[in-house]
């Protein structure tokens, strides 16, 4: 039940992204944000998965694409609320809508959606302007012992995404890159559910533990479709019983255990945030909290210094780096928002399974 989802902002390049970012200013798109011509009829999402990554949501979108009443992207990650290829820069609300269309002229189905890990990152204006679009959105998060996210994230960046031998890298290069920036949003449970509950409302987000995805993946999948709408009871097709998709080990060949001193430095970096989360989940996540403490608890001076220097030192250029791209692509983000404002109507026949 592991998959591959990438998000990977390299500070290598970071300069180069940056300057596409300042050359690109202010025409964003060829596109409108409607075009002119077009149907009244709007066939907008009734969810989005928000992820997080690692997390299973490969599996999930497998899975909810086998179920009668439901109408996923394809592909599986468009994130045109987030920065990616296909975002709201490049496209408009008629190019996204078009995605949760029915094929041939069909009815169209009562549950629309799409699941997109990325989303997890998205600050609270963005995502507030999506619940000003979207007020009706129903929010899926799946949540995943931290440890064993970070390790699975790390592993696939470094192993799969850059073709690293994941037998001969360093304790040091694991912990750089579970201190990038867009690892720790993922890893940060606790706001994003603060953030999505406050935009949409705390009944609109469900909650998923992946622990039940892996051990009860029917009575996991069942939470989900009644919290969307989709008709319940729904058997779960055999083949997802015990299939993974993605899993970690397959897309980076090799078998590699975590270092006890990168199992450490996750424990203390994420330990109060999961804290946080076990309080705001009343107690759902609490054997998470208690593994934590434990392996906080068997902390070395040499790790603690592994750590300062890396949050201290090693890591400032990337993030220095990151939130400076970011800050020139908030930019364009919301130019790009004041246009949906002003173009965006409701409309009465908005789509729907008659």
């Amino acid at each position: 039940m592991n998959e591959l989802e990438q998000g990977n902002t390299g500070g290598g390049y970071m300069g180069k992204k940056l300057n596409l970012l300042v050359r690109k200013m202010p025409s964003e798109s060829k596109e409108g944000v409607y075009k002119q011509d077009v149907s009244p009829q709007r066939c907008p999402p009734t969810f989005l998965g928000i992820g997080s990554m690692r997390c299973g949501s490969t599996w999930l979108y497998e899975v909810l694409k086998c179920h009668p009443d439901i109408q996923l992207t394809n592909p599986k990650e468009i994130g045109f609320f987030f920065s990616t290829p296909q975002t709201m820069l490049q496209h408009d609300l008629d190019w996204y809508e078009k995605h949760f269309e029915p094929p041939n002229g069909d009815k169209p189905k009562p549950v629309r959606g799409e699941i997109a890990p990325e989303y997890t990152r998205l600050k609270a204006w963005q995502v507030n302007r999506i619940a000003n679009l979207l007020p009706d959105l129903r929010i899926i998060l799946t949540v995943r012992h931290p440890i064993d996210r970070v390790w699975s994230q790390a592993l696939v960046d470094l192993g799969y995404l850059r073709g690293r031998d994941i037998r001969k890298i360093s304790s040091l290069d694991f912990v750089r890159e579970i201190e990038r920036a867009h690892n720790q949003q993922f890893s940060d449970y606790y706001h994003a559910i603060k953030v999505w509950s406050k935009a949409f409302g705390q009944d609109s987000l469900h909650i998923g533990l992946f622990d039940q995805l892996r051990n009860d993946p029917q009575t996991f999948i069942n939470g989900i479709l009644g919290h969307i709408g989709a008709a319940t009871p729904w058997a779960l097709p055999e083949k997802f019983v015990m299939t993974k998709v993605h899993p970690t080990n397959r897309l980076v060949r090799h078998n590699r255990e975590i270092p006890e001193a990168v199992q450490w430095y996750i424990a203390d970096r994420w330990l109060k945030s999961t804290e946080r989360l076990n309080e705001l989940l009343d107690g759902r996540v609490s054997n998470w909290v208690d593994e934590m403490r434990t392996i906080r608890g068997r902390t070395r001076l040499s790790w603690r210094i592994l750590l300062e220097l890396n949050r201290t030192v090693l890591s400032v250029p990337e993030r220095l780096a990151y939130e400076t791209y970011h800050a020139a692509l908030d930019v364009r983000l919301r130019w790009r928002w004041r246009q949906l404002k002003k173009a965006y109507r409701s409309n009465d026949s908005a789509c729907v399974a008659y």
